[in-house]
């Protein structure tokens, strides 16, 4: 069995928001296998995390918290993917499935806290560019030639270069680069902005080259 499927049925059954959850409701996880299914949902009710009457599934107390823990991990991960790496949402989330399980509360609260310093509540809305991207490797902005419509990649050591957020150099964004000027720092134009960074911050945001709009 497993050792996610325990905590994916918890947060399924927790996103349905019913009163009382039927089995077929959680047909696609019983897809993984029905003997790892029904050894799942013994051992959340051996645990006292799920209970089931006449009317189906449902989960206790202990249950409840649980799943909440999950979705949260959930929903840290996701937008960290989304709005600090630049991941699509569908990916970002499929991501974060696989992540949730394995990280602990600790980090993902250190996570979150960082998020919540770094990132708008709102957050950043991803915008897929694949149309414009070339396939081009994904370089330092600090290594592109002057003119050169680019698409924002990553930012590494963001938690370092968190005021790009404010510029509006974030990932999924396009920017151009305007000016090259001495020792790798460039002018940058993003949105109806032109924006001057330094060497150092030039060399940590990643791109690729994008075609003409």
């Amino acid at each position: 069995m497993r050792g996610d499927l325990p905590e994916d049925i918890l947060e399924e059954i927790l996103n349905l928001k019913k009163d009382r959850t039927a089995r077929r409701d959680l047909s696609e996880l019983e897809m993984r296998g029905k003997e790892a299914f029904e050894a799942a949902l013994g051992r959340l009710k051996e645990n006292g995390c799920l209970l089931e009457d006449d009317q189906g599934l449902y989960l206790s107390e202990k249950g409840q918290k649980r799943a909440e823990s999950v979705a949260r991990k959930h929903a840290v991960l996701a937008n960290f993917l989304t709005n600090v790496l630049g991941q699509k949402p569908d990916a970002a989330s499929e991501e974060a499935c696989r992540l949730e399980h394995k990280i602990s509360t600790e980090t993902i609260n250190k996570l979150d806290s960082f998020l919540d310093r770094t990132v708008p509540k709102s957050g950043a809305e991803f915008t897929d560019h694949n149309e414009l991207t070339q396939k081009n490797p994904i370089v330092p902005l600090s290594d592109c030639p002057e003119g050169e419509l680019l698409h924002v990649a990553l930012i590494q050591e963001f938690a370092k270069h968190s005021r790009l957020l404010d510029m509006g150099i974030i990932p999924g964004e396009l920017i151009t680069l305007r000016r090259r000027l001495g020792n790798n720092a460039v002018v940058v134009k993003v949105k109806d902005c032109e924006v001057a960074l330094s060497p150092e911050v030039a060399a940590n945001i990643m791109v690729e080259r994008c075609s003409s709009p």
